[in-house]
């Protein structure tokens, strides 16, 4: 991963005061312990229904009440564990939300909350037991070349979410509007152009229903590519705002940076990869004796594999997050480096990193190994030290 300046990061009291970095870092820290208690917890629950004997038999016993036929002990049983997981993890996600409220980050009440949470849960119910009965069905009836069948089925369905989650998925959570005509859907459209990157469209979502926090994104494929900007990003270039334009057009830029650098595809492309790999592997793993006694099932395609699937894909994503996490980390830094060529406005990048960790309360002290281990971005220090690099280097 070279190519791209990374100087390492400043103390942050060289952008922000005592105050700001007390803030900043008195709601990340508590957030940060209770993020990884409620992923301990989770870990622990799976590993109690794939691996205790009284986690078993709640399984079983749910798989058991639709009698003999295997694809709905299959749903059942993968039903009953993402059931389980959730009741047990909601309270951590009742705590998030409440610690928003307080921070005064949250603008929705703890309906709306629990709507959106319901709705997210149930996606990723349908994206989890559809894919595991198949697969657990494969390895039951085993047609021909199943295993590479299975995994060529793992790769299009990681595409097709790819494709369609725009459409399908992100409405079911936001609503989407186009960014209205303008002096800067105009400055949007042509940035888009001198980057030589084909948008669909720009649209705007009323992520202020539910939060204060800004931000942008690029989802989508090809025709269905489109840049996203949140109302509460927006609102900063409404008439009057000093530099709120600027602001906006940076982040745009980074956003449309990735699409240049078809970060979205390889991203794609990534994901269908590991997709295939661990269906793949799951077929070898599962094919050991030792794992099979230790699961207590016979095998793939035993009907109550599901637990097992789930507990070892959640340890293979676990051992996974430093690579993954530093290859995300490195494509934000380039996309920061080209957005910073591209609008040649490092004063303006200093003041969206400064927004950005202010608004959505970064923790400008970062634990290195909470760093190494989940960040998906670089910290803000270290994204305001390259726009400073820059400057030193293109403005004497």
């Amino acid at each position: 991963m070279i190519g791209v300046p990374r100087p390492p990061a400043a103390d942050p009291l060289e952008a922000f005061t005592e105050d700001e970095v007390a803030a900043c870092v008195g709601y990340a820290k508590p957030r940060q312990r209770w993020g990884l208690a409620g992923y301990g917890t989770d870990l622990a629950v799976l590993a109690a229904l794939a691996l205790a004997g009284p986690g078993r038999a709640l399984v079983r016993s749910v798989a058991g009440l639709l009698g003999g036929p295997a694809p709905g002990r299959v749903a059942l049983a993968a039903v009953t564990v993402l059931a389980v997981r959730a009741g047990v993890g909601l309270p951590f996600s009742v705590r998030a939300f409440r610690q928003d409220t307080r921070a005064g980050l949250a603008t929705q009440r703890l309906g709306g909350f629990l709507r959106d949470w319901v709705k997210s849960r149930t996606v990723g119910l349908v994206l989890t037991v559809l894919p595991l009965v198949g697969l657990v069905l494969a390895a039951r009836w085993r047609p021909p070349g199943w295993p590479w069948v299975a995994a060529a089925a793992a790769v299009l369905l990681v595409g097709a979410l790819a494709l369609l989650g725009p459409v399908l998925i992100e409405p079911l959570f936001n609503r989407f509007t186009p960014l209205e005509p303008g002096p800067l859907r105009a400055r949007l459209l042509d940035l888009a152009a001198t980057m030589r990157v084909p948008v669909g469209d720009v649209l705007v979502a009323d992520a202020s229903r539910r939060t204060t926090r800004v931000n942008a994104y690029v989802s989508g494929l090809g025709r269905t590519r489109r840049v996203v900007v949140y109302d509460t990003l927006l609102a900063a270039a409404v008439p009057g705002s000093p530099g709120g334009a600027d602001e906006v057009a940076l982040v745009i830029a980074h956003e449309l940076a990735h699409v240049r650098h078809r970060d979205v595809v390889w991203g794609t492309v990534g994901a269908a990869a590991l997709a295939a790999a661990a269906v793949l592997a799951g077929v070898v793993v599962l094919d050991l004796d030792q794992i099979q006694r230790l699961l207590g099932v016979t095998g793939l395609g035993d009907p109550l594999a599901a637990p097992g699937l789930l507990l070892l894909a959640a340890l293979g994503g676990l051992l996974a997050a430093p690579v993954a996490s530093a290859v995300s980390r490195w494509a934000e830094a380039r996309a920061d480096w080209v957005s910073l060529e591209v609008t040649r406005d490092p004063a303006t990048a200093v003041a969206v990193e400064r927004r950005l960790a202010l608004e959505n309360r970064a923790d400008l002290r970062p634990n290195p190994l909470m760093l190494a281990m989940f960040a998906s971005h670089p910290t803000t220090m270290a994204r305001i030290a390259q726009a400073r690099l820059w400057a030193q280097r293109h403005q004497g």
